[in-house]
């Protein structure tokens, strides 16, 4: 991993791609898209929260891979 390297939230990759944060969870849930899962908890609740960085390599070869329509 470079320390240079720019991660992004889904909330970015969405807005970069111009679709909703459900679809690029889904695409993450269904293994398209590589992302590094945080589990977090909540400090006022028990409920556990996921969050996801995505790298910025991974997210320009996925940008390839959705122009071309290989990548569902």
């Amino acid at each position: 991993m470079d320390s240079n390297e720019k991660w992004f939230s889904v909330k970015e990759v969405a807005g970069i791609l111009s679709v909703s944060a459900d679809s690029v969870r889904r695409w993450i849930d269904r293994g398209n898209l590589p992302a590094f899962r945080f589990p977090t908890h909540s400090n006022k609740r028990r409920r556990r929260f996921v969050s996801f960085r995505i790298a910025e390599k991974d997210l320009e070869s996925f940008i390839i891979r959705w122009k071309t329509g290989r990548a569902a």
